[in-house]
């Protein structure tokens, strides 16, 4: 089970969708949900009934979550106005602010407090972009921006921020590049397949249910139908579309099992990667990500946390590098990879905190949305 914080699978228990909002400025009604632990009654009323072996601290972390929750949203509104040239770094603050906020918001004694004792579990950003191999150096000092990385450290944000939904840590030096991450982009699909010529790390899929809507406690997942769509990008050789989604989710053979044209896990959800991880795009499209590493699991929270780690550090150190990107100087078409992330970002994340803060699946729609 996550450590950090108590991880909610089945959120909507007795009725699917029943949290589903309309607005016209989706971004800022959800800012409206969210902000409402600017209040430190109101988290105060939240946390009350979620935390009860550190119940003293439940007045601090509420002052705490309210203040860096408004800093949070400074640097993600900032962020839209500003210059591409400082926006990712914006952003990434943004999103570390969101992080500590779910972080405090766990029956654990972290608070924003540092001492020399405990800095480095919640006094860093937990990842490094620093280059140590002649390959890696050579990757900083090229133009190309898809080669960029970043390397995971056993401690600091991150590793806290991932142990509030995942029960598995990324090893310790683990390398992960841009391109992987936006392999799991769905929203970004149609752009990575034609500009690497290979299929991205999603398949196109019904919504899960997460949890049986007409058995309240049940926290086992249901899929629905695979997208044939997706087969043509995925298929290799003469393999069937089932064989191909069971190459592809080896989960399915080993964790679920078959239900007419659907799969149910055999077992309760743990957290957010104990079975297959979805991502769902603002026209609530739904995509099962391929993961592209064996011991562990990529969710939404994870890539675009390390997404925008990297960029900020590009904008950051190497204005160079990032000047020449954004000016589409040395390599074309590459800005086109992460142009529209930026907006992709400041609907996402804010929504994932709101979730699992809320324990509510919240779903935001305009007036023409993908909706079932």
């Amino acid at each position: 089970m996550p450590s950090t914080r108590k991880f909610v699978f089945n959120k909507n228990p007795s009725i699917s969708s029943f949290y589903t909002r309309r607005s016209s400025d989706i971004i800022s009604t959800i800012w409206e949900y969210l902000g409402r632990y600017k209040s430190v009654a109101y988290t105060e009323s939240v946390l009350g009934s979620q935390i009860s072996t550190n119940a003293s601290l439940i007045h601090k972390k509420s002052e705490q979550i309210a203040f860096t929750l408004r800093q949070a949203q400074d640097f993600l509104f900032s962020a839209k106005q500003a210059n591409l040239s400082i926006k990712p770094l914006l952003i990434y603050y943004g999103l570390v602010g969101l992080a500590k906020c779910l972080i405090l918001s766990g029956d654990n004694q972290y608070t924003l407090e540092a001492t020399p004792l405990d800095y480095l579990e919640h006094g860093n950003h937990g990842l490094s972009w620093k280059a140590k191999t002649a390959k890696q150096i050579s990757i900083r000092d090229s133009d190309n921006l898809t080669d960029e990385f970043c390397l995971l450290h056993e401690k600091g944000v991150f590793p806290l921020f991932r142990a509030c939904y995942s029960d598995v840590a990324i090893p310790k030096g683990t390398e992960i590049t841009l391109k992987t991450l936006l392999s799991l982009i769905g929203e970004n699909w149609q752009i990575y397949q034609p500009y690497f010529s290979e299929a991205p790390n999603v398949y196109g899929s019904d919504a899960p249910k997460n949890g049986d809507a007409e058995t309240i406690g049940d926290n086992k997942q249901i899929i629905g139908q695979f997208s044939d769509y997706f087969y043509l990008f995925h298929k290799q050789g003469t393999e069937s579309v089932e064989q191909c989604i069971k190459r592809l989710f080896p989960e399915l053979d080993s964790l679920y099992e078959p239900t007419g044209r659907s799969y149910r896990s055999k077992q309760e959800v743990n957290s957010m990667d104990s079975h297959i991880v979805f991502s769902q795009a603002k026209t609530l499209q739904t995509f099962a990500l391929v993961q592209p590493f064996p011991s562990f699991k990529l969710t939404d929270f994870d890539i675009y946390f390390l997404l925008f780690f990297i960029l900020s550090n590009l904008a950051r150190y190497r204005q160079d590098k990032w000047h020449k990107i954004i000016q589409q100087v040395a390599i074309p078409d590459q800005f086109f990879l992460i142009e529209y992330l930026f907006e992709v970002v400041q609907h996402k994340f804010p929504l994932m905190i709101l979730r699992e803060l809320e324990n509510k699946d919240y779903n935001f729609i305009g007036d023409v949305a993908t909706f079932g």
